[in-house]
């Protein structure tokens, strides 16, 4: 992808006109103005395509909390959490409970 910038330069280099009349025609027709905050919120726009950018209607209501899915989660977590934790902190003595002097 080519920035902006590089391809308007790229766009005014390749068609700058030498001869006056054909400027005087390139003035009346005019350019469009370049504005960096402008190409960026556009970029940003295209980035987050599943982000509505309008207001959320009145009729729709505020979503319920669904605590089943919550707690779900939070015991998939539990049942996790102390597998890892123990591992990662208690393999140094793991180690040396089953080399024990043997290196």
């Amino acid at each position: 992808m080519v920035s902006p910038i590089l391809a308007r330069s790229a766009f005014r280099a390749a068609t700058q006109v030498t001869t006056r009349k054909a400027t005087t025609t390139a003035a009346v027709q005019g350019t469009r103005q370049f504005s960096v905050m402008q190409t960026m919120r556009q970029w940003a726009r295209r980035m987050e395509l599943h982000t509505p950018y309008e207001r959320i209607p009145t009729e729709t209501g505020a979503a319920g909390a669904d605590w089943g899915a919550s707690f779900k989660r939070l015991a998939g977590q539990a049942a996790v959490y102390p597998l890892v934790a123990g591992t990662l902190l208690g393999w140094p003595l793991l180690a040396k409970a089953v080399l024990d002097g043997h290196i």
